[in-house]
């Protein structure tokens, strides 16, 4: 069976599956989820994360938190997908593998 990891470097950047745990009594990575989609299953990095879902506010702290987890400008980070649920899909621009080898450090087993 094929899996898609939760990240994948591009030219334009770093893209991220992210899965996010709203609510939450602290920010932090959490993990890394799996879902099965047909043939396949993706990775997601799981993120909790203290914002509550309310008049986006939860992708608010998202971005603030991975800008500072990658040590790049809020600015050069988009959501591509998700704006309403909890998967989503980042781009961080110019992000490459000092970024994923950063988040990859940080994921609890």
């Amino acid at each position: 069976m094929q899996v898609e990891p939760f990240a994948t470097c591009r030219k334009e950047g770093l893209l991220l599956r992210l899965y996010i745990q709203p609510g939450a009594a602290r920010s932090a990575v959490v993990g890394v989820r799996r879902e099965q989609t047909g043939d396949k299953e993706i990775e997601r990095l799981k993120i909790a994360l203290q914002a509550r879902a309310v008049e986006g506010a939860a992708n608010q702290a998202l971005i603030a938190f991975l800008a500072e987890l990658c040590g790049c400008p809020k600015s050069s980070i988009s959501l591509q997908s998700g704006l309403t649920g909890r998967s989503k899909t980042v781009l961080i621009t110019g992000g490459g593998n000092a970024q994923l080898d950063k988040l990859k450090s940080l994921i609890r087993d």
